[in-house]
């Protein structure tokens, strides 16, 4: 299986640099208009797709909508909870800064999903999506954290602070229960 991890578009919260989680936040414009133009590159560059899947949080759905219409597919987001973004617990809504990346690396938050916790959820998603699609192309609408946490398993050089931008493209293959990184963070301007 080949699957492609988008990142949400831009929320008003992305602006101001707030831990979102499980807030469920909408795009602003920036953000709508990130997906039409991932929307776009994909129409070019690799229009067609078997799948799409998306976190329940309304920012990944409104950017998988999107990218859907831009590519005309016909069937069904199907929406998996599995890719719904890390919990931050007491964290949630504060500055994303070198503090709370502090915090974060402690995980004494309550509430807090761990990093181990996260990363098994996040494997054990594609995992998962192997089983239901394999040898399919399936696109899947995430966010941040759950992305980083399989790229961080992957690349040794990768970690949960290195950046991510909204709305990119992540690429993998996930073979007989083994992932492996195509290419990660690709935009589409």
């Amino acid at each position: 299986m080949i699957i492609c991890l988008v990142r949400h578009g831009q929320t008003n919260w992305n602006i101001r640099h707030l831990l979102q989680g499980r807030t469920d936040n909408e795009l602003n414009e920036t953000g709508k208009t990130q997906a039409k133009q991932v929307g776009e590159y994909l129409k070019k560059h690799d229009p067609n797709w078997d799948v799409f899947v998306s976190s329940p949080l309304k920012r990944a759905t409104q950017t998988a909508e999107i990218i859907k219409d831009s590519l005309g597919f016909e069937d069904e987001i199907i929406i998996d909870e599995n890719l719904i973004e890390r919990a931050f617990g007491e964290l949630e809504g504060e500055v994303l800064n070198e503090a709370s990346y502090d915090l974060l690396d402690l995980e004494i938050t309550k509430g807090l999903e761990t990093k181990k916790e996260l990363q098994e959820r996040s494997l054990n998603a594609l995992l998962n999506l192997e089983k239901k699609f394999k040898n399919k192309k399936v696109i899947a609408f995430s966010h941040a954290q759950f992305i980083k946490s399989i790229i961080t398993q992957l690349d040794e050089n990768y970690n949960f602070r290195s950046p991510l931008k909204n709305s990119s493209m992540n690429y993998f293959e996930v073979k007989d229960g083994k992932v492996k990184i195509i290419k990660y963070n690709v935009v589409a301007n």
